[in-house]
C-alpha cells in the first residue's frame, strides 16, 4: 500500500512540475501610488481561485477584470487588478495563491519625482508609459507555406494622441493583416488599456528567420498644453522553419468529385466531372496539380474551366479551395471505368503522410436516340403537338428549379437570413450545374447589382461583429435574382410569393 501512495505522490508532483507557473506583470498607473497588476495562468480557471487577501493588507484593490483567451494552441486566464498603495512601507506585491500554485512576488519600482529626476540625471532610462508584447501562436514544427499567427499586445494610456503602428518586418515571410483588432478599456481611470492586433504569416523557405516587431509611435499630453513623443517596439522573434516534405503540407485536406448528369448520359452528350480540393493550414500556391490518370479508350476529356479561392476562416486556419472541371464524352455506348485518384499529403497535426483518395468510378453511356421519320400531319395539328411537347419539356426540365426559386422568394419575403441563404444555395445548384458551398462562389456574385447584396446577407448570417439592427434589402435582392432565371416565370413566382406572405 505504501508503494502505491508513493507512486501517486510522485505522479502528482510530476504533474505540478510540468504545469507552467503563473505569470505576473506590474504596470504603472496615472499617479505614484497607482499600479495595474496583470496575472496570467494557463488553462480555463475560475475567478475565485485567485486569493487577493494578501493584497488587502498593503493596497486598496479596485474592480478586478477577468478575461479568458483561447486559441488553437493555447488557452489562458487573465486577471487585471488595479492597486493603490495605502501602506507606506509596501515595497513589493506579495505572492498570491492561485489554486495549487503561487504567483511570483514583484517589487514596486520607485516613481517619486525627485528620484526620477536623479535617475534621469544619472542616465537611467525612465519608466515607459507604453508596453509591447509579441507572441507567435503556433506549436510544433513549422514548414514553408504553413500559416501561423503573430500577435502583438500593447498597453497604452487611454489619452494617447496620434497613435500609429507599423507592420512587422521579415524578408523570410509573407505577411497579411487580420482586421480584427481588439481594444480592452482600462480597468479604472488612469490605468492603461490593451490593444491586440494579429497578422497571418507564411514562411517562404526553411531556415532561422528573424521577425521584427512593428514600431508604435504616439504623443502623450503633458501639462501646459505640451505633448511628449513616445516610441516603442517589442522584442524581435526568431522563427525556425523546417524543410518541407515533398508532399503538400496542410492540417486538413479533402478531395471530392461530382458528375453531372450522374446517370442517363448518351453518346454525343458530355458528362461534366467536377473535382474539388479543399486545403486548410497550407499554402495553395505550393499545391501540385492532381495526378493525371489514363482514360479508357473511346472516352474523350476536354478541360471545362478552373477556379480557386483562398480565405482566412478562424483560429489561424487558411482555407484554400480549387475546382477543376472536365467534359467527358464517349465515342460509342458502353461502360467506361475511370481509375482511382490518390494524392499523398503531410498532415501537420500528427506528423504523418496521409492520402486523399477518390475511388474508381464507372461511367455508362447509352446509345443515342435515333431520329425517326414520321408521316406528315396537317400543319395546324402538327404545330399544336410541337407546342405541347415544348411546353411539357420546359415544365419537366425547369419545374424543380422554379419550385426552388419560389421557395427562395418565400424565404426572402419572410426576411429570415439563414433560411434565405440555404434556399439561395439550393436554387443555385439547380440553376448552375454543380454544388455551391457559399454565396461568394455563385456566378451571379460578379454582377455589381447583386454582389453587394449577397455579401450583406453573408455578414448578417455569420459576422457576429455586425450591428444587431443590420438588415438586408430583401425586396431589392428578390427583384435582382429574377434576372438570373427565366425572367417571365421568375417575376411571376416572385410576385406570387410576396403576395402570399
Amino acid at each position: 500500500m505504501g508503494h502505491w501512495l508513493l507512486l501517486l505522490l510522485c505522479l502528482s508532483l510530476a504533474g505540478q512540475a510540468l504545469a507552467a507557473p503563473p505569470r505576473a506583470e506590474l504596470l504603472p498607473g496615472a499617479s505614484d501610488g497607482d499600479w495595474l497588476l496583470i496575472i496570467e495562468a494557463d488553462g480555463q480557471l475560475r475567478g475565485d481561485e485567485l486569493s487577493l487577501t494578501p493584497l488587502l493588507r498593503q493596497f486598496a484593490v479596485g474592480r478586478v477584470t477577468l478575461s479568458r483567451v483561447t486559441t488553437e494552441v493555447r488557452s489562458l486566464t487573465r486577471w487585471q487588478i488595479p492597486l493603490h498603495r495605502v501602506a507606506s512601507d509596501a515595497r513589493q506585491v506579495p505572492t498570491l495563491a492561485l489554486g495549487t500554485q503561487w504567483t511570483p512576488s514583484l517589487p514596486l519600482p520607485e516613481r517619486n519625482e525627485p528620484q526620477a529626476s536623479a535617475g534621469a540625471a544619472n542616465g537611467a532610462a525612465p519608466l515607459s508609459p507604453i508596453e509591447l508584447q509579441a507572441s507567435v501562436l503556433h506549436q510544433g514544427p513549422l514548414y514553408p507555406g504553413q500559416p501561423f499567427l503573430y500577435q502583438l499586445s500593447l498597453w497604452l494610456p487611454a489619452n494617447l494622441e496620434a497613435p500609429n503602428l507599423s507592420e512587422p518586418a521579415g524578408n523570410g515571410f509573407t505577411i497579411r493583416r487580420l482586421g480584427d483588432d481588439r481594444w480592452e478599456s482600462p480597468a479604472s481611470p488612469g490605468m492603461p488599456g490593451r490593444l491586440t492586433r494579429r497578422w497571418l504569416l507564411q514562411a517562404k523557405e526553411p531556415g532561422f528567420h528573424p521577425l521584427e516587431s512593428p514600431r508604435f509611435q504616439g504623443r502623450l499630453p503633458q501639462e501646459g498644453g505640451q505633448s511628449e513623443a513616445l516610441s516603442a517596439r517589442a522584442a524581435t522573434q526568431f522563427i525556425k522553419v523546417d524543410k518541407a516534405p515533398v508532399e503538400p503540407v496542410a492540417s486538413r485536406l479533402i478531395l471530392r468529385q461530382q458528375f453531372s448528369p450522374a446517370t442517363g448520359a448518351r453518346v454525343g452528350e458530355p458528362v461534366i466531372r467536377t473535382l474539388t480540393l479543399v486545403m486548410e493550414g497550407g499554402d495553395g500556391n505550393r499545391l501540385p496539380r492532381l495526378p493525371q490518370s489514363r482514360l479508357p479508350a473511346g472516352l474523350l476529356a476536354r478541360p471545362d474551366g478552373e477556379q480557386q479561392e483562398e480565405r482566412f476562416v478562424a483560429k489561424g486556419a487558411l482555407r484554400f479551395e480549387r475546382q477543376w472541371r472536365q467534359a467527358l464524352s464517349a465515342e460509342a455506348p458502353g461502360r467506361y471505368p475511370l481509375p482511382a485518384v490518390d494524392l499523398p499529403w503531410f498532415n501537420t497535426r500528427n506528423g504523418r503522410i496521409e492520402h486523399a483518395r477518390l475511388p474508381a468510378q464507372t461511367l455508362i453511356f447509352e446509345a443515342a436516340i435515333p431520329s425517326s421519320e414520321q408521316a406528315p400531319a396537317p400543319a395546324g395539328e402538327s404545330l399544336n403537338w410541337v407546342l405541347v411537347a415544348l411546353l411539357l419539356r420546359t415544365l419537366w426540365r425547369g419545374g424543380p428549379r422554379w419550385l426552388a426559386f419560389y421557395r427562395l422568394q418565400l424565404a426572402l419575403a419572410a426576411g429570415e437570413p439563414d433560411s434565405a441563404r440555404w434556399a439561395l444555395l439550393a436554387w443555385a445548384d439547380l440553376r448552375w450545374t454543380g454544388a455551391h458551398q457559399h454565396l461568394a462562389s455563385l456566378p451571379c456574385h460578379g454582377d455589381p447589382a447583386i454582389g453587394a447584396l449577397l455579401d450583406n446577407l453573408d455578414r448578417v448570417c455569420f459576422d457576429s461583429s455586425s450591428p444587431a439592427n443590420a438588415e438586408v434589402d430583401w425586396r431589392r435582392l428578390a427583384k435582382a435574382l429574377c434576372a438570373f432565371d427565366t425572367v417571365a416565370v421568375a417575376s411571376g413566382l416572385s410576385m406570387l410569393a410576396w403576395l402570399r406572405h
